[in-house]
């Protein structure tokens, strides 16, 4: 009876063991499929906006000491290279040297997706700041650190306060020094044509008798698609900072944005040949 009862539980044991490996490796096997899905593109795009999140957090809560300034961007910016350091993009910022002057000037970048974040904190140049879309002042954590940086915001859809914006970012040039970084095109654009561009950066530009400087970023089309849902693990951009363009030289605006627009347009489509990734069709301009 003994031996018998023995080899049950065995037998029950054994069971047990081969049951809960089967359903082990049954939840793997769906984990494997769903993770080459749109779940993958949800679970890293939540993962990316936390890390936007807790990044601002973190890096806003240590330079809290340090007072409102712009050093405080490269605090803050380390900590979220390094939270995104597990999504393994890398980014390689040609000419950065061209940022190291301490006059100031408008600094303009193509902007494809929220990508577009984490390559800034990698071209970043001294005593900047960045001009958001207000929206993003309610994005906890974010706006932490957007405050100790003297981030700027503006309403695009309200002239009289665009207007206030552009008269205290201009002041501020004037009085610090300071540099600017915008998005012409004003909103997230993956095609392979840029966007026309909004007057903002130029008005400053033209109005300060600053330099533009353009920062170009190769496409993210090779690792991120948002309309096919993918996010690989892992990417290549390379970020290419371009002679500083003299605003002084265009008699108007249009000029100067329409002259900006062409030379950043012409070296997207260098740097997307180089990576090796297809232009596609153009849109008309």
């Amino acid at each position: 009876m003994g031996d018998g009862h023995g080899h049950s539980h065995d037998h029950d044991h054994g069971c047990c063991c081969w049951s809960l490996a089967v359903k082990v490796a049954l939840f793997g096997f769906i984990l494997v499929v769903l993770w080459q899905t749109k779940l993958r593109y949800h679970l890293k795009m939540f993962f990316y906006l936390l890390s936007l999140i807790f990044g601002g957090l973190i890096g806003g809560l240590i330079s809290i000491p340090y007072g409102r300034t712009t050093k405080n961007h490269f605090r803050m910016f380390k900590v979220f290279q390094i939270i995104n350091s597990v999504l393994q993009l890398n980014f390689e910022i040609r000419h950065k040297e061209r940022l190291e002057s301490e006059e100031p000037f408008i600094l303009i970048a193509n902007h494809q997706s929220c990508m577009d974040v984490l390559g800034m904190t990698f071209a970043w140049p001294q005593n900047c700041v960045v001009v958001l879309k207000s929206s993003l002042k309610y994005l906890p954590g974010f706006n932490l650190c957007t405050y100790l940086c003297h981030a700027v915001y503006i309403n695009r859809f309200n002239k009289e306060k665009s207007k206030t914006t552009v008269d205290a970012t201009a002041a501020a040039i004037r009085d610090h020094k300071r540099k600017v970084w915008l998005f012409p095109e004003g909103t997230r654009n993956p095609g392979p044509t840029l966007l026309p561009f909004k007057k903002g950066a130029f008005i400053l530009a033209h109005n300060a008798k600053i330099p533009v400087v353009c920062c170009v970023f190769s496409t993210h089309k090779q690792f991120y698609d948002w309309e096919n849902y993918r996010f690989d693990d892992s990417g290549h951009v390379i970020g290419d900072i371009l002679p500083p363009i003299d605003s002084t030289k265009f008699e108007t605006v249009e000029e100067l944005s329409e002259h900006c627009r062409k030379v950043m347009q012409t070296r997207f489509d260098e740097l997307n040949v180089e990576i090796g990734v297809s232009a596609g069709d153009k849109k008309s301009d």
